[in-house]
């Protein structure tokens, strides 16, 4: 019993340590830890059992033999006495160490509990991050994008103004071709009226040749 108990502590000085941080190996000392309770509890049953039987041999003899044997019943009564007291010390120690075991455990949860919490702070500012990161890229993209937009707005009215340049030179070569149009006609015109005065000046030279032929004529 007391051996049981010594490899009881034992086990619960692992408890907490650095050789029990993952599920795993919490989980296997946890069940050494039960397994070993579950054994020492039978064993204190079975004490328990023992010395009562025992107190009731002691008690039975006493009865039947008052005066005989009284050296030997002493014997048993010393012997009895010392078993349970030895008996009341290690379950005294027992249940001692199951106080540290509840203690160490307790501990261990609590530690295990902050790693964890710690783990999810540490995982959420993480994810803060990455969501921080990634609307910088996105804002980032977005005045790319911005940029490009107002790119392509200044070469639209770029365009539309060289266009409307275009137009209003087209206007203008209208305008200077109409306007040398009316001047070719004009000079169409008064070549064609320069021509007719031309042809009916000629005709009256030709008219006043041929009268001053006959008046010759007339005069020889």
């Amino acid at each position: 019993y007391q051996q049981n108990v010594g490899i009881l502590s034992n086990i619960i000085q692992s408890i907490g340590t650095t050789n029990t941080g993952t599920a795993q190996e919490t989980q296997l000392l946890t069940q050494q830890y039960n397994l070993q309770t579950d054994v020492i509890q039978q064993l204190s049953s079975k004490i328990q059992l023992q010395l009562e039987q025992i107190e009731k041999q002691n008690n039975s003899t006493n009865a039947n033999n008052s005066n005989r044997n009284s050296s030997q019943l002493q014997q048993h009564r010393a012997t009895h006495l010392k078993l349970t007291r030895d008996y009341k010390w290690v379950e005294t120690k027992y249940k001692n160490v199951q106080m540290d075991a509840k203690r160490r455990w307790d501990a261990m949860r609590m530690e295990q509990r902050r790693i964890l919490e710690e783990q999810e702070r540490k995982n959420f500012e993480e994810g803060l991050d990455h969501d921080t990161e990634r609307l910088q890229m996105q804002l980032r993209d977005d005045r790319i994008v911005e940029e490009i937009m107002r790119e392509r707005e200044e070469e639209v009215r770029n365009i539309n103004k060289g266009m409307h340049q275009v137009n209003e030179i087209y206007k203008d070569l209208a305008n200077i071709v109409s306007y040398q149009q009316d001047q070719i006609d004009e000079v169409e015109v008064s070549m064609e009226h320069a021509n007719k005065t031309a042809e009916s000046g000629l005709k009256q030279i030709e008219k006043a040749h041929a009268k001053a032929n006959e008046s010759t004529c007339i005069i020889s």
